[in-house]
Order: structure tokens, then sequence, then C-alpha cells
């Protein structure tokens, strides 16, 4: 049976397609950013902090002096952000060939986004949830387009409980379980926008992806302090952050994908490896769970599908 290796040199000629990139400045979303404008496209980078986007488009500039880059700022920790965000795209672009949902925080502690969310779930969930609807018409109107979200193996420890999803102040909180439950419901959404999109004859491709355990910023959070081990552990396992993004960058990218797919790395449980097809949980395929978070995510974003 053959190996299957995967590499950015597989990538056919990207120009004149859109890509839009959430948390473009930093790990593998810079990462990803970088490989389709070295291919040729035109990229979105939707990024809080315009100061780091700025000094990572001139990094990718002068690497590919050729690439096409539009910073537009992007809170996912505000739906006012995401509206501003998402009107600016549709007045600027008239199509939209890939959407990379990949920015996210991890275990931070306990706090509130501007709407009242539990800030874990309500930016790396529902702040994609809300960018995504305000942009499916225009990702549905565009030929052989995508959406593809970044989810992560701390999905396997996750669990789904809506009386979780709004900020209690004093409430008992775990950072981690918090994190497991968010990456849980960026595949639950991506498994139910398949079947939306399906049952509404949209031929928008619909993927998961995600980068095994990558040296990025995102685990700023995690005290491993004493635990020595587990720094120990983690440096035979980690593998860089460009390595880290080609299961999304493949899932963007591959012409054989098949809607509901999901990529991450080939080896030593998906920590490392080559980017291919891998499996979720059952839990994530559970169809009362994927109901029950469309119905919350439409309940307090005010958005559904329609196209």
């Amino acid at each position: 049976m053959k190996k299957d290796i995967w590499t950015i040199s597989d990538i056919d000629d990207l120009t004149g397609k859109v890509f839009l990139v959430t948390g473009a400045n930093s790990g593998i979303g810079y990462e990803a950013a970088k490989v389709f404008a070295s291919k040729g496209a035109l990229v979105i980078m939707g990024c809080r902090n315009l100061e780091k986007a700025n000094k990572a488009k001139q990094d990718i500039v002068n690497e590919f002096p050729n690439s096409l880059l539009d910073i537009i700022q992007l809170d996912l920790a505000s739906f006012k952000s995401i509206k501003l965000f998402t009107d600016k795209v549709l007045e600027k672009y008239k199509k939209l060939d890939v959407l990379l949902n990949n920015a996210g925080i991890m275990t931070v502690p306990y706090g509130s986004t501007e709407d009242g969310l539990e800030r874990q779930t309500g930016v790396n969930h529902f702040g994609h949830y809300y960018l995504t609807m305000n942009l499916v018409e225009l990702v549905n109107k565009t030929e052989d387009s995508r959406i593809v979200n970044i989810a992560s193996i701390a999905h396997k420890y996750g669990n789904i409980k809506k009386n979780t999803f709004h900020y209690e102040k004093g409430k008992r909180y775990s950072k981690m379980k918090a994190y497991a439950q968010s990456k849980l419901a960026n595949l639950l959404f991506t498994y139910k926008l398949k079947q939306k999109l399906e049952k509404q004859n949209s031929k928008i491709t619909v993927l998961a992806a995600h980068p095994g355990v990558s040296k990025t910023n995102l685990g700023s959070h995690i005290k491993t302090g004493s635990i020595k081990w587990i720094q120990r552990t983690l440096t035979l396992v980690i593998q860089s952050q460009d390595r880290g993004a080609l299961p999304g960058i493949r899932a963007c990218t591959d012409k054989n994908v098949i809607s509901g797919q999901y990529y991450g790395p080939s080896s030593l449980f998906e920590f490392k490896g080559n980017p291919v097809v891998v499996k979720s949980t059952r839990r994530s395929h559970k169809q009362e769970l994927q109901d029950m978070l469309w119905t919350e995510s439409v309940r307090i974003t005010r958005l559904d599908l329609h196209l």
C-alpha cells in the first residue's frame, strides 16, 4: 500500500483565488497564510492585533515579494467586531474560495467575551460560527469553495454542556475542560454544517483539521512549572509550527478531499507526522449533540444558515 505523503509542492498554482485566514499573524495561521500567498492566492488576514499583523505581513513579503495580503482587523471575542470585519470583506470581495477558521485561544483564565460568553468556547466556536454565517453566501457563490475548521486532538476529552456557554462570575472553571469543549464544538459544527449545506444543495466542501502537538504560542497559558516530565515528553513529540500547519493547508488545497473529512498528523497518536485523513471521536458524530450545538449557536448569534 502506497504511503500517503503530501507536501506543499503538491499544491497547484492558486493565482486568482481568495483565501481568508483568521489568526493569520502567528502560529499555524501565519504558516498557512504564507503558503497560500507563495502559491499566488490573495490572502485576507483576519487579525486582532494590527501591529503583529503588519509585522507578519512584512515577513511574508520579505520571503515572497509578490505576495497579495490584505489585513482586516478581527476580534473573535466580539460579534460587533466580527460584523464589521465581514461587512468589509463583503464590500471588497466578490468571491471567497477558502475560509480557514483557524484562530483560537487555549487554557486562558476564566473570562467573558464582549457578548457574555465563556471566552474559549466564545472565541473558538461561537465567534467562528458567527463569522461563517455572515460569509457563507459569498463562499457559496464561489465555484469549488471550501470552509475548513481547525480543531484539536483535545476534542477527544471534550463534552458539550450548554450551561457552560455563558460566563458566570464565581463559577468553578476548568481551563482544559473548556478548551476541550470548544474543540469538540469545532467538529460538531463542521459535520452539522456539511449536512445543512447539502440539504440546501450547496457545493461548498466542509472539512476540519488539527495540527497535532505543534510549537506555537497557543499554549502560553499552560503552566507546567515543576511538572518536568511533561516538558521532557513534549520535546520528544512536538513538531514545528510549519509542520503543524500542513493538515489545515492540505484540507484547504488538496484537489482530492471529500467533504466531511478530518485531517491530522499521521503518527504517534496524531501528535506529529504527515498530513492525512484521521478519525474524530464517536461523540463528535452524535447527531443529538450536533443539533443541540447548532440550536444554541442560532439562539446566541441570531444567525442561521439561509442560502
